[in-house]
């Protein structure tokens, strides 16, 4: 009795696979699910399987083969009276212990390993879980003050640990609480241009959070301040990015160059004979050869056109913006190695909780301050006073009991 393996979507396509190649004759002798391969081993769909023979079918007499060499066919071949007959029970039983013994190591044997990214991802997902910020109780102040600030996640279950375990005494105001836990969780950054001798300044991050207008505030203030820049642009993918930094350009009567690789922003530092170059980039995730690239501390170190050049990255984030997407923009910006956070758009929100999420996302400090269009008022360097009193500027109107 010989023992086929049948598989199907369902236990009756299984059954039928049988059948049609046995007859009804056949046995089944084991079902089991079996799951197809997918992606990495991984969210493939489910077969059922079943081994099905034919119980006491003659085993077919093969005939023997031609001689292959000085001794006879049959000392090769074998006869037929030369097999023992076996009982068709007892082979039945064999069979079926042969195929719990392939079930149970299927069973015993470990899942495919995730790959690395998924592994990653599962791990942050598990450290979110763990690091939830409890549900607060009714009436504490606490909880009350960091719900009105905006801040969440992570962040705040820190800002709530922070003030529980400094808490002075109970005179003490929740919301003096507030500032001290808030000035030692964000850190103040130099303002890029005290840098004194030539350096290049550049702005990264997402594509709509101000960069370019960011780098236009920088310039003129550089201008003022009596300092030559040439500006560079390295958004040569974005609809009209290059004719708007020439704009800038023109008006502030500055050099202007586009870059659109790494190569070339290489060339452009090369080139330069002002104090600064002002770098405004794609808005898209460095990849190799970008000129994102380049602006990496190890890239830039290494570059012999760097040489003589301080160096600032400044990752640009609206002060509007939540955890989740702070801690997005911060690993894929990451390898860009920005130097300082460039908070954006003041103006726009009531509630500049993104000044703590991007800050505890990121580990960097906070070095500029942007809130408005205005070139080159809307911009100044960042103080640990105006940040705390942006972030607590609603405590008043809201509930401290």
């Amino acid at each position: 009795m010989t023992t086929q393996v049948f598989r199907g979507r369902t236990i009756d396509d299984a059954r039928k696979a049988a059948t049609d190649a046995l007859g009804k004759d056949a046995v089944v002798l084991s079902t089991r699910s079996r799951r197809r391969s997918g992606i990495a081993g991984l969210f493939g769909e489910m077969d059922c399987e079943i081994a099905a023979a034919v119980v006491g079918a003659p085993t077919p007499v093969l005939p023997p083969p031609p001689a292959r060499g000085p001794f006879a066919a049959s000392v090769y071949a074998g006869g037929p009276e030369r097999v023992p007959p076996r009982d068709p029970v007892a082979q039945l039983r064999a069979e079926l212990r042969a195929e719990l013994r392939a079930v149970k190591v299927s069973h015993e044997r470990p899942p495919p390993a995730a790959p690395h990214a998924l592994a990653q991802d599962i791990a942050e997902i598990r450290e979110l879980l763990d690091q939830l910020t409890p549900r607060p109780r009714k009436g504490d102040p606490t909880a009350a003050l960091i719900r009105v600030t905006g801040i969440e996640g992570r962040p705040a279950a820190a800002l709530s640990r922070s003030i529980r375990a400094n808490k002075k005494d109970d005179a003490t105001h929740p919301a003096e609480r507030l500032r001290d836990a808030l000035s030692n969780m964000v850190q103040v950054g130099p303002w890029p241009l005290s840098t004194e001798g030539r350096a290049v300044i550049a702005v990264i991050g997402p594509t709509g959070v101000g960069k370019t207008t960011t780098l236009a505030k920088l310039a003129a203030r550089a201008k003022a301040e009596g300092r030559t820049a040439t500006l560079v642009t390295c958004d040569t993918f974005r609809v009209g990015a290059v004719e708007h930094i020439e704009r800038y350009a023109d008006l502030l009567g500055m050099p202007s160059v586009a870059a659109r690789d790494a190569s070339e922003l290489a060339n452009a530092l090369a080139a330069a004979r002002t104090d600064l170059v002002l770098v405004d980039t794609s808005g898209r995730e460095p990849v190799v050869d970008s000129a994102e690239r380049l602006l990496s501390a190890a890239s830039f170190a290494a570059a012999a056109e760097c040489r003589g050049f301080d160096r600032h990255v400044l990752m640009c984030v609206p002060a509007n913006i939540r955890d989740v997407d702070a801690r997005r923009v911060a690993k894929a910006f990451a390898t860009a190695s920005p130097t300082a956070l460039a908070m954006t758009k003041l103006d726009e929100t009531d509630a500049p909780a993104g000044l703590v999420h991007a800050g505890f996302a990121s580990h960097l400090p906070i070095a500029v301050l942007c809130a408005g269009q205005r070139v080159p008022e809307d911009i100044a360097p960042a103080t640990m006073g105006a940040i705390l009193d942006a972030i607590t500027r609603n405590i008043a109107r809201g509930p401290t009991t």
